[in-house]
């Protein structure tokens, strides 16, 4: 079972809808509408992995928490320099190798909740 929680912004007030028994297809097209501004956060919840996904128009930050790890997405870039990625209405700053875009998003769900066989590079932090 798919659970997703989208966060809408309107001005400083949050609210969170929940969309239970989603699917795949339903995950995407909510994650397609984040714009990084009134929609800048989604949590997937399956079989006991929380992912979030932050950011929006086509730059996206992604982390999966299981019970023993935290794991990050890495993108392409290797580059040092910090990109500014709104999650969850606050602008924060990333190292650009966490930086993926749409095709990464849509790749780390199918392996989380389907498992795809997908190449992916995670940074994984141990809890």
């Amino acid at each position: 079972m798919i659970t997703i929680y989208e966060e809408e912004r309107k001005g400083a007030i949050a609210s969170t809808i929940e969309h239970p028994d989603a699917t795949i297809d339903k995950c995407l097209e909510i994650i397609g509408r984040m714009d990084g501004f009134t929609r800048s956060q989604v949590t997937v919840q399956h079989q006991g992995h929380m992912i979030m996904i932050g950011g929006g128009s086509g730059e996206f930050i992604v982390s999966v928490e299981t019970g023993t790890a935290i794991h990050n997405l890495l993108g392409s870039e290797e580059e040092d320099d910090f990109v500014e990625i709104t999650v969850g209405g606050q602008a924060c700053e990333f190292p650009q190798k966490y930086i993926v875009g749409f095709e990464l998003v849509e790749s780390a769900l199918l392996h989380f909740i389907e498992d795809a066989s997908v190449e992916l590079e995670w940074e994984v932090v141990e809890k």
